[in-house]
C-alpha cells in the first residue's frame, strides 16, 4: 500500500476540515489490525498521532448461516409521526459485484425514482429504476450464478449495452485477488458513466480491491465526520480509493450537485459519533442511509422509535428486515455511515395535457388549458404555444379558440407545445365546431341547399 503524509499534530483535523492547507508533513505508518474473509482493517497513522482506519468491506453474496430468525422478513409499516415511525420506499436489490455498490445502487435508484431522473437512463421500466433487479437476466462466472444490476455494475449485453462493462472488465470470482480481466487480457477498460460501483472502485484490483470488496475510511479516534473535501487533500490522498467519495463522483457525473459527503463512525463505536437521532433526521428528510457493518454494507430505509429500531435492506432479497441501532446484524457490528446528499433539483416535466370542451358552437369561443405534470408528482397550469389546424378557427396565445360560421360540423385539432429546460412536450385535442343553423332549423338548411 502506498504511504500517506500528514501534519505532525492533531490540529490537522480541524485545519483540513476548514479547508486550510497543512504546512508541515511527515510520513506515516500503515498497520494491519484485522484481516478476515468479509472484513479487514488497516490503520494509517501519522507521526503526530492522527490516524485513519481503512475498512475493507467484502460482504458475502449470500447471508451467513445461523441467523435465520434475525433475518425474518418484516412488513414495512406506514409512516406514523405520532408513533415515531418513518419509512421510505427504497428499491431492494439482490447481491452482485459487491454489497457496498449494491447498497449504493439502492439509494441511487431511490433518488432516480424521486426527482433525480438522470441517474438511471436505461431502457428498462421506461427509464425509471425498478424496485428490484428481477427485470434483468442472471449470469454465471463459472463458480456462482448472480443477477444483473446495471446501476451497480454494467455488463455487456445487458440493458442494451453493446461493449464491455464493469463485470466484463473487473470480475473474476468472489474474493479473487487476481488481476482484473482488462489488465490480464490487455484491453482498454470501459468508460465510466452509468454504474456507481465503477466510481466506488468496487472489485477493482487496480485499487487493491478483491472481487466484491470496497474501501471506506474513518478517523480512528475522532468522532468527527471524515469529509470528502478532507479525503481529497493531496496530503491525505485517500479520495481515489474511498467508496463514499466514489458515490460523490458518480452523482456529479450524472449532472447533480453533492452537498454533504462524509464517512463517520457511529456512536456505538466512538462517543459523539453518528447517532440514531441523526439517522432519523436523514430519513425524515427523505434520504436513505448507507450503513457499514463489520463485514457488510446495508441500507437504512426507516425507523421506529420503539427500541431504536432500524428498517433495512440487506442486499440478499427484496424484503425488509430490522436491526437495533448500535447493535449487530447477523453477527456483524454496526460501524459507520456513508453519507452523500444531493442538492435539490427542479422537478422535470413528464406530461402535458389539454383540457377544455370537446364541442364548440360556430360563432362562439371556448377556453382551453394546458396542465403540466412533474417528476415530483405535482401538476401546474402552464402557458404553451397554441396551434389549430382549421380555416374556420383561430387560437389566441392565452388558449381561447374562436370559431366562425361553418357550412357543416368541422373537426379541429388543437395542439399545445410547452418547453421547460431541455424538455419539450406536446399534446393534441380534438374539437368539433357545430353548425348550429343546420341543427336548429333543418328546413332552412334544406332550402339553402336547394
Amino acid at each position: 500500500m502506498a504511504l500517506f503524509v500528514g501534519l505532525i499534530d492533531n490540529s490537522w483535523i480541524s485545519a483540513a476540515q476548514a479547508a486550510t492547507k497543512p504546512t508541515s508533513i511527515q510520513p506515516v505508518q500503515v498497520t494491519s489490525l484485522q484481516k478476515g474473509k468479509y472484513f479487514s482493517v488497516n490503520r494509517i497513522t501519522f507521526s503526530g498521532g492522527v490516524s485513519f482506519d481503512e475498512h475493507i468491506i467484502n460482504g458475502p453474496p449470500s447471508p451467513p448461516p445461523g441467523y435465520d430468525f434475525q433475518r425474518s422478513a418484516t412488513t414495512l409499516p406506514k409512516p406514523d409521526t405520532a408513533a415515531g415511525i418513518k419509512t421510505l420506499t427504497v428499491p431492494a436489490f439482490n447481491w452482485v459485484f459487491g454489497c457496498s455498490s449494491v447498497s449504493a445502487a439502492m439509494i441511487a435508484g431511490y433518488y432516480d425514482r424521486n426527482g433525480y431522473s438522470n441517474i438511471y437512463t436505461g431502457p428498462t421500466n421506461g427509464g425509471v429504476m425498478p424496485l428490484n433487479n428481477s427485470s434483468w437476466s442472471s449470469w454465471s462466472d463459472g463458480y456462482t450464478t448472480y443477477p444483473n444490476l446495471p446501476l451497480a455494475a454494467s455488463h455487456q449485453g445487458v440493458d442494451g449495452r453493446v461493449g464491455r462493462g464493469s463485470i466484463d472488465d473487473y470480475w473474476v470470482q468472489y474474493d479473487s485477488p487476481a488481476n482484473d480481466p482488462y489488465i490480464a487480457n490487455g484491453w482498454a477498460q470501459h468508460t465510466w458513466g452509468d454504474a456507481i460501483g465503477d466510481y466506488m472502485k468496487t472489485s477493482q484490483s487496480g485499487y487493491s480491491n478483491t472481487d466484491g470488496s470496497t474501501k471506506f475510511y474513518n478517523f480512528t479516534k475522532s468522532a468527527d465526520p471524515l469529509t470528502c473535501s478532507f479525503m481529497a487533500d493531496p496530503r491525505v490522498n485517500i479520495s481515489s480509493r474511498d467508496g463514499t467519495y466514489g458515490r460523490k463522483l458518480f452523482y456529479e457525473a450524472r449532472g447533480y450537485t453533492v452537498t454533504d459527503c462524509y464517512n463517520q463512525s457511529t456512536d456505538n463505536i466512538i462517543a459523539g459519533g453518528f447517532s440514531f437521532a441523526q439517522f432519523k433526521a436523514e430519513i425524515d428528510a427523505g434520504r436513505p442511509v448507507l450503513l457499514n457493518l463489520a463485514g457488510h454494507s446495508i441500507v437504512g430505509v426507516g425507523y421506529n422509535d420503539l427500541n431504536q429500531t432500524v428498517y433495512i435492506h440487506d442486499t440478499w432479497d427484496y424484503q425488509n428486515h430490522v436491526m437495533t441501532w448500535g447493535s449487530s446484524y447477523l453477527g456483524m457490528q454496526l460501524l459507520s455511515v456513508s453519507i452523500v446528499n444531493l442538492a435539490p433539483v427542479s422537478p422535470t416535466m413528464t406530461d402535458l395535457t389539454i383540457n377544455g370542451p370537446s364541442t364548440l358552437n360556430e360563432r362562439s369561443t371556448a377556453l382551453y388549458i394546458a396542465t403540466a405534470s412533474w417528476s415530483d408528482g405535482s401538476t401546474s397550469i402552464v402557458t404553451p404555444d397554441w396551434i389549430e389546424d382549421s380555416s374556420y378557427t383561430t387560437m389566441s396565445s392565452n388558449g381561447v379558440l374562436t370559431a366562425s360560421s361553418v357550412p357543416h360540423d368541422q373537426t379541429v385539432t388543437v395542439m399545445a407545445s410547452y418547453t421547460n429546460g431541455e424538455v419539450t412536450l406536446t399534446d393534441t385535442y380534438s374539437v368539433t365546431v357545430l353548425n348550429t343553423v343546420h341543427d336548429a332549423m333543418p328546413w332552412l338548411w334544406l332550402l339553402l341547399k336547394d
